[in-house]
């Protein structure tokens, strides 16, 4: 069973510290498979041909870069599966709904401590070489915000459907019964890479439109300063109200599903 006595953070900061003491602790998952998502979106970014660079990216153009960056580095494991790898806290705090809340915010601005900083850094590279530094700062706050709605949306699939990070060795070799050991696994483990950028690409709706109802040749033309400097403010007010009530949302469920997750996080033989 999940220990009754397991010690909460009390505040957000404290929170915030745990996560990140994990994140930067051997085997350093965290930020190893975040390096790999940004690297690989580099890669294909540079090196796809244009058609299907088309088709992979909403966003296109220098700055974009840096925006898009930020969603497929973010598009990880830790996005979705908010339970299964804190399964003792977790349980613990399926008693306590602010705590329940306050972790998953920990956790999301670990993720964020991670990625943001680094996609900020790339955007303001790229706004000094091309000398238009309003727009990178409107870029910014953008990469600084947007995050924060697909996060607290993504969090349901790991609420939902939880999973234990058992190595894979061992995963296989307790693959019976295999559609819940493997199948499920499998499904849940890629379903952030598809699950974050879409949840990005859908808070940027609402901008894309207005861009393309507002600059003078639609989405393939510049933006001016002021129309783009609207359409980020669109998505990153939709961004942060995916977070609070998204958060808020996922704390609901998790209480409804509250005898099932507690049996199913005390038991990591479940996989």
């Amino acid at each position: 069973m999940v220990l009754s006595n397991t010690r909460l953070p009390a505040t957000l900061r404290e929170s915030v510290k745990v996560e990140l003491g994990v994140a930067f602790h051997t085997p350093y998952e965290i930020p190893i498979v975040v390096a790999i998502n940004g690297a690989l979106m580099s890669v294909l970014w540079f090196f796809l041909p244009a058609q299907w660079k088309n088709s992979l990216f909403a966003l296109h153009g220098t700055l974009a870069f840096a925006m898009v960056l930020a969603g497929w580095m973010i598009a990880d494991v830790p996005a979705t599966n908010v339970l299964g790898p804190d399964a003792e806290r977790m349980g613990h705090a399926l008693d306590h709904p602010a705590a329940f809340r306050r972790l998953l915010y920990a956790k999301n601005i670990a993720l964020w401590v991670l990625v943001a900083p680094v996609c900020s850094l790339v955007a303001l590279g790229i706004g000094v070489n091309n000398h238009d530094l309003t727009a990178t700062v409107i870029s910014i706050v953008a990469i600084v915000i947007l995050p924060f709605g697909a996060l607290g949306l993504s969090a349901w699939v790991g609420i939902r459907f939880p999973y234990h990070p058992i190595p894979l060795s061992e995963r296989w070799a307790r693959r019976r019964p295999w559609r819940h050991m493997m199948v499920r696994w499998f499904v849940l483990a890629v379903t952030p890479y598809v699950l974050v950028p879409t949840l990005i690409a859908v808070l940027l709706l609402p901008s894309l439109a207005f861009w393309a109802a507002f600059a003078a040749n639609g989405l393939h033309s510049r933006l001016s300063a002021g129309v783009y400097a609207i359409g980020i403010l669109i998505a990153c007010i939709l961004a942060i109200a995916g977070s609070l009530g998204g958060h808020r949302m996922g704390e609901r469920l998790a209480r409804r599903r509250k005898a099932e997750l507690s049996e199913y996080l005390s038991d990591p033989a479940r996989g």
